[in-house]
């Protein structure tokens, strides 16, 4: 990541398009489906999962105008298609990798008479402006830097390379242009909500209406240079896992040479969850500076992406059947009993451990423990830690579970930190089922500290649905994969 962020700048050096070439629309669809409209969220795409499809299709009305008494200039019309797609991995920390490519078509006109006259054969060259092209090539990398309880943050770092024609000067910028955004983001059961800020390194950049053709000219102009863009927005999960209502206000605030040209918009739309993360966007809104280019006076945009799931993920624990039994210690020469329980080392499988939970040590050890058994680097349990649907509410059968797993903890002072796992199946929103996971592992720890376990010895961490037992789609699958973890990640 940093090593991107240094390249960027290199990368914009080098660019070789026109000088009077401008981007002026602002819509960037978000790069992946745990976005919103155009702003992003900081989970990522799982590893070698991927996300893929048509980002946006929208049209924005009226972005830029220019009178000066009988002489006009506007761009009435721009409609782009983006194609989008991101992969997930794994380095060190969880990364995403993505593209995005923007087709575009736009319209306008100049002159006295924005309608022409019939008559001239010449007038569409007289007072059409018209483009069509390719727009800016954008490269993304995004990370996931920290999760804690309900809130997320993240980074994403872009380059976006000049694609388009120096004859159509408004598809794309003059030069390549990095970006560096930060993203904050939370989760309050269906309510998600989500900042994006950071920097545009953008060329300054002059575009003046000199007339062509014989139009008369209105010398309106505008300037663009770096600039910090900036976002807010929420959704609602108003049926959880199939249709959300979203809400952004986005824009740029410059930093540099600026003039007439400022782009503030609110947006509103919906986005329909067809298959999983899969999901088609409809939405609408308009700009708030009427007076600055850039602020189209309507925008309408849909859009559709796939995020197809892979074929079989590698499970991330070994099922219980598997691990209930720990192979025993190679026999010394001599017999020992290192505990001092009266059961030799060769027959302890609870070597270090001498109480039990009622006095009555038997022949293994070991405590007389229902619930629970302590495997390699796993406290496991027997039974499923149940909790409230849909809630990070414990149920009654959850409590001898977790009273034996206090009960483990003080009788064993040598497990110096334990990380409390929440886990999930693969059905619902992706964001959901991590803060789910977050908050009923959260709960969990909540109980083991009031019932006399030090809160330094503990750590909870929600996973979602990343690492399931059961890799299948079936309601059994997914009946092993809810689940609470114990890890022991440190040992005295």
């Amino acid at each position: 990541m940093p090593r991107l962020a240094l390249a960027l700048p290199a990368l914009f050096v080098t660019s070789t398009a026109s000088a009077q070439s401008i981007a002026i629309d602002e819509f960037r669809p978000a790069i992946d489906s745990r976005g919103f409209l155009t702003l992003n969220a900081s989970q990522v795409l799982d590893h070698m999962d991927m996300s893929f499809g048509l980002g946006s299709l929208e049209w924005g009305h009226r972005l830029l105008s220019f009178e000066n008494g009988p002489a006009t200039y506007s761009v009435d019309n721009m409609v782009s298609a983006t194609l989008i797609a991101a992969f997930g991995i794994r380095a060190g920390i969880p990364l995403e990798l993505g593209a995005s490519l923007p087709f575009t078509i736009m319209n306008g006109s100049r002159g006295p008479d924005a309608l022409g006259d019939p008559s001239n054969p010449n007038d569409d060259k007289l007072y059409r402006l018209d483009g069509q092209g390719l727009g800016d090539f954008g490269l993304h990398v995004k990370a996931q830097l920290a999760h804690a309880g309900r809130f997320g943050f993240g980074a994403l770092a872009s380059v976006y390379i000049p694609t388009g024609s120096s004859r159509d000067p408004f598809l794309g910028e003059a030069a390549t242009t990095p970006q560096l955004m930060a993203i904050a983001d939370a989760t309050f059961g269906n309510l998600r909500l989500a900042v994006n800020g950071g920097v545009r390194v953008r060329r300054t950049t002059t575009f003046m209406d000199m007339g062509d053709g014989g139009a008369p000219a209105t010398m309106g102009s505008i300037t663009t240079s770096t600039a910090l863009p900036v976002g807010v927005a929420a959704a609602y999960g108003l049926v959880p896992e199939k249709i959300e209502l979203v809400g952004e206000v986005f824009g740029a605030v410059p930093v540099g040479k600026s003039d007439g040209y400022q782009p503030l918009e609110a947006l509103g739309g919906v986005k329909v969850y067809l298959a999983k993360n899969s999901y088609l966007s409809l939405g609408a809104g308009r700009g708030l500076l009427p007076d600055r280019a850039g602020n189209p006076d309507f925008r309408a945009v849909i859009g559709i992406v796939f995020e197809p799931k892979p074929a079989q993920r590698a499970s991330a624990r070994i099922p219980d059947d598997l691990v209930a039994t720990v192979p025993p210690k190679p026999e010394d020469d001599l017999p020992r009993d290192s505990d001092n329980d009266g059961i030799f080392d060769k027959d302890d499988k609870c070597i270090d451990l001498m109480e039990n939970y009622n006095g009555i040590e038997d022949d293994d050890g070991c405590p007389e423990r229902k619930h629970i058994i302590e495997v390699d680097d796993k406290i496991v349990t027997l039974q499923p830690i149940e909790f409230e649907f849909d809630k990070d509410v414990l149920r009654d059968s959850a409590y001898p579970i977790l009273d034996e797993i206090v009960q483990a903890l003080k009788d064993n002072s040598g497990i110096t930190l334990i990380e409390v796992e929440g886990h999930t199946d693969e059905q619902g929103n992706d964001a959901y089922n991590l803060d789910l996971s977050n908050r009923r592992a959260a709960t969990v720890m909540r109980y083991l500290v009031a019932h006399g376990i030090d809160s330094l010895r503990l750590t909870s961490q929600g996973y979602g649905e990343t690492k399931p037992i059961d890799t299948r789609h079936t309601q059994e699958a997914y009946k092993v994969n809810r689940r609470v973890a114990f890890a022991i990640k440190q040992r005295i």
